[in-house]
Parts: structure tokens; C-alpha cells; sequence
């Protein structure tokens, strides 16, 4: 199955998505525990780019937890890294969600995607990884920009993951979207 792969998103222009505005749209407290994060945990941030979401997840993990936030695009970590380095609980790395091979087999609670998997270009790969380093029952949350990614792509993400070793976590709301995005979550079979 070919999945639609959208362009990176620049690191240039990383202010449009991280800004003080954004904070005031998004309530990113409630995205972070939609998306499944609960204190403890250790999570994989795949996409962070400059880390906007990223102090949201350190905070609800906990001191307790791990946050690994990776981004393929260095200049992106390059910022996250000037912005958020001071979080205790999280490592920055450059790396795409293709090439985990720094975290071990069911090492990781639950992956985190933010507006991201549309972006990855080797989706069964990646998938594949992320499921590799997620735990038995781990839970594989995906957020997707809600008037960039239709409702027939997020159906075929569905297909696509449900395909590779995954089921589909249910909500009251099948369509489970916000003002600006869309949710999927998966649990590792």
C-alpha cells in the first residue's frame, strides 16, 4: 500500500508552529493526555522539530520518566536543543523514526507523533522500527493536522498500521479531531 508523503516542514521556518500563539490555540496539557502520556513513562517523541511539544511530554512523564525526542532534520534539534536543553528527563536526538537502533527492543511505553508520521517517507520501515521498540501493549499515538491530512488518508494510516502488528484503540468518537487535528492511537498486539 503506497501512503501519500508530505514535505518536511522547514526548519527555518520552525517560529510558525512554535510560538506563544500556538500555545493559546492548542491546550497541549490536554493533547499530550489524549495522545495517552502519563507520568512515568518513557516515550518517543518522533518529529519533535524545534520541541514545542516537547516540555508538555517531559512534564506529564515526570521526573520518573524519559523522554527521547528525535527529529531527522539537525537543524531542528539544533533548536530544540537551544530551547528546551535545560529539560532533565529528555534526549535530543537526530535521528529518523526508520533508524532506532540507540533504543532497545520493548524499551519504550508509548511513541508519540505530532503532527509528523504524514511527513515520514519510509513509513513501513518506520513502523515497523516503532513497533520493535515499543513494550508489549506499548501505544503508538498519532496526531495529524486536521486540514492537511483528510479523513481517507487517516482511514488508510489506519489500514496501514493495523496491517503491521497493531490494533486500533477505539474512542467514543470515531473521528476523535480537535480544532486544528486528528488523533489515532494504536496498541501494539
Amino acid at each position: 500500500m503506497k501512503l501519500k508523503t508530505y514535505d518536511l516542514f522547514p526548519a527555518f521556518l520552525s517560529f510558525v508552529i512554535d510560538n506563544k500563539i500556538r500555545s493559546l490555540i492548542e491546550n497541549m496539557d490536554k493533547n499530550v493526555q489524549a495522545m495517552g502520556v502519563e507520568r512515568g513513562m518513557k516515550v518517543l517523541e518522533a518529529g519533535c522539530g524545534s520541541g514545542f511539544v516537547t516540555p508538555f511530554i517531559s512534564k506529564a512523564v515526570g521526573n520518573e520518566g524519559l523522554v527521547i525526542s528525535i527529529d531527522i532534520q539537525e537543524k531542528m534539534i539544533e533548536k530544540a536543543k537551544r530551547k528546551r536543553g535545560h529539560l532533565q528527563n529528555v534526549d535530543f536526538r537526530t535521528s529518523g523514526a526508520s533508524d532506532l537502533k540507540f533504543i532497545e527492543d520493548g524499551f519504550i511505553d508509548l511513541a508519540f507523533l505530532y503532527y509528523s508520521f504524514h511527513e515520514i517517507s519510509g513509513k513501513e520501515e518506520s513502523v515497523n522500527e516503532l513497533r520493535r521498540v515499543l513494550k508489549p501493549n506499548g501505544i503508538l499515538s498519532i496526531k495529524e493536522p486536521k486540514f492537511e491530512v483528510f479523513q481517507k488518508d487517516r482511514e488508510s494510516y489506519k489500514k496501514f498500521i493495523t496491517e503491521r502488528g497493531f490494533s486500533t484503540v477505539e474512542t467514543e468518537n470515531s473521528e476523535n479531531c480537535d480544532l486544528l487535528g486528528c488523533y489515532l492511537k494504536f496498541v501494539k498486539s
